[in-house]
């Protein structure tokens, strides 16, 4: 028991070591204090230490969690993310779908809609009505078309301008002037077009 112990105590402090190096090591933390949990079992049920031994019973399953988000759950999105781009010089819909699949943007979801001629780029996401207002609801970027002459960095580049492009909507549809959204992307153009022909449309500068 003394020999449990004390390497239960050494892979506890080994696991500190590991996680404090911020290193590319700093996972393997979570299987030093896997294994020092499981000697701490042993050790609480050999002594009747029941509140030590659920302690540790608690302290194994975060153990076993951060080993998944540290260890298998990177190496699995790798082995996902290495080839899964099929080769060949044309833009196919096939070949969009996976580049697209490997693109990612917090609270965005994106999709490739259409057929190969044409098709299409476009994002969902979830935010609140800019009229109503309310809990968030599903909404969805403008469609951009994509050539299969593009190359994956092109379509890449592309998401990406789509992002910004429904960032900068959403921030036209929440500023305000006076309580009214005056930057508001929704304006018919064609009475734009007439407020530019006002006299007093335009702010003159003397």
């Amino acid at each position: 028991m003394l020999v449990i112990e004390l390497l239960s105590t050494l892979l506890g402090m080994l696991g500190a070591a590991l996680l404090a190096t911020r290193s590319r090591w700093a996972g393997w933390a979570f299987v030093a204090w896997l294994f020092s949990n499981l000697g701490w079992l042993v050790f609480g049920a050999g002594n009747q230490h029941w509140g030590f031994f659920l302690q540790q019973g608690v302290f194994l399953v975060t153990s076993l969690m951060g080993i998944w988000e540290w260890l298998i759950k990177p190496r699995l999105r790798s082995r996902v993310q290495t080839g899964a781009v099929p080769p060949g010089p044309a833009m196919t819909l096939e070949r969009a779908k996976a580049i697209v699949r490997l693109i990612d943007f917090p609270g965005y979801h994106f999709q490739v809609v259409g057929n190969s001629t044409p098709m299409y780029l476009q994002a969902a996401f979830h935010a609140p009505c800019s009229v109503s207002g309310g809990q968030p609801i599903r909404q969805t970027t403008r469609k951009w078309q994509l050539s299969a002459h593009m190359t994956p960095s092109e379509l890449v580049q592309t998401a990406l301008k789509c992002v910004l492009t429904s960032v900068e909507h959403e921030a036209r549809e929440q500023f305000r002037y006076r309580g009214l959204a005056i930057f508001g992307p929704h304006f018919n153009v064609d009475r734009l077009a007439e407020l530019c022909m006002c006299p007093d449309g335009q702010e003159v500068r003397s």
